[in-house]
This record gives C-alpha cells, structure tokens and sequence, in this order.
C-alpha cells in the first residue's frame, strides 16, 4: 500500500464541524485540532507549573496526541455530538467506526513509523492522557460557543449549557481544567480591540 496518511491528514480541512448549528463562521476538524492541541499542552504545563503537588506529565505528548484526536474523521466524517451521545448503542457504533477508521489510518504510515503513530491515534488505553485530551476538546467545543453567542447566535445557547455539563466533572476533578477556565476562558468574549489592548499592556498574573 502507498503511504497516504500525511495526505490524509491534509484533508483534515475539508472536514466541517457543527454542521446542524449554523454557525456564524464555519469551523473544520484541523482548525478544531490546532486548538485542542493547543488547550492539552496548557493543561499540561498548568498541572507542571501551577499545581506542582500533583504528578508531573508530558505537556509536549498531551499537545501531539490532541493534534491527532479527531484523525478518524478524514475518513468517517464529523458526527454531530447531539447524536452521538443520544443513545448508547448510537455511541458503540461511533466507537467501533472511530476505532476500525484509526486501525486504518495507521495502516496508510509507512512500516518503520506505525508503531509510533499507533500509540498518538489509538490512545485508549493511555487514561490520562485520554482525560487531559477529552478535557481540551471540551473546551475547544466551548470556547466555540461562547464565540458563536458573543456573535449573537442564538443557536449555540443549548450547545452551551450542554458543553459546559459535560465539562463540569473534569471541573470538579481536575484542577488544571478549573484553572484554565478561570484565567483563560472568559477573554473569548471580549472583542478583539479589547484583546489587542490587553496584549499591548502585556505581563498576566
């Protein structure tokens, strides 16, 4: 077989998101990933820096495996989360179809590298990492619908409260998440003169 997985990845951006909720900008899965990778190497590096009584973890790891968390969607489409979660037997099949499509994907790296990109595709059993990326994507997910609100979309107010429920047990439980939403979240509802000016006054607690 001819190695396509990177050109696979490239297509990342064709694949659309929150396609049922109109959203004011359209967002694709590479965008959504960047960001994901983003939010997992901040929790990392805020469970290093900030909460040092706790384990320490691999930030860059966190950051590599979000980046690849969506991947099965080049090649299964994005499923609307309402869906998904609708039924239990709806999100067994899901899984079974992320899962035979991330099976796939490995086998499309060259030989010498599936073994590395095995264990960043298909990280089940990894729990903590799987936590700290599942975390991230929920407050990608979120941060997006404060956005989508803040541009008076009215479409996003369930996504919101729904979002938002789902991440308040990695509130509860995870310090870095509880963090992160207090210092970080709430400067995506300011306009993007009130960021600039924020970035030009620089030096955060």
């Amino acid at each position: 077989m001819q190695p396509v997985f990177f050109a696979l990845m490239s297509r990342m951006q064709n694949v659309h998101r929150w396609g049922k909720s109109n959203p004011t900008r359209a967002e694709n899965v590479a965008e959504h990933s960047f960001q994901v990778a983003m939010f997992a190497h901040a929790l990392g590096e805020v469970r290093n820096q900030v909460f040092t009584d706790q384990p320490k973890v691999d930030a860059n790891h966190l950051a590599v495996v979000a980046m690849f968390h969506d991947s099965a969607e080049v090649l299964t489409e994005d499923v609307n989360s309402g869906i998904k979660y609708s039924d239990k037997r709806m999100l067994a099949l899901c899984r079974e179809m992320e899962a035979i499509a991330s099976h796939m994907l490995v086998t499309t790296l060259p030989k010498p590298l599936q073994s590395t990109y095995k264990g960043l595709i298909e990280h089940e059993d990894d729990a903590e990492t799987a936590r700290f990326v599942k975390a991230a994507d929920l407050l990608s997910a979120y941060t997006k619908a404060l956005a989508e609100l803040r541009a008076g979309n009215m479409e996003f107010e369930g996504t919101e409260r729904k979002v938002l429920a789902a991440l308040t047990p990695f509130i509860d439980v995870m310090p870095e998440v509880s963090w992160f939403m207090e210092h970080c979240v709430p400067a995506f509802q300011m306009t993007i003169d009130d960021l600039v000016d924020a970035a030009l006054v620089g030096d955060t607690d």
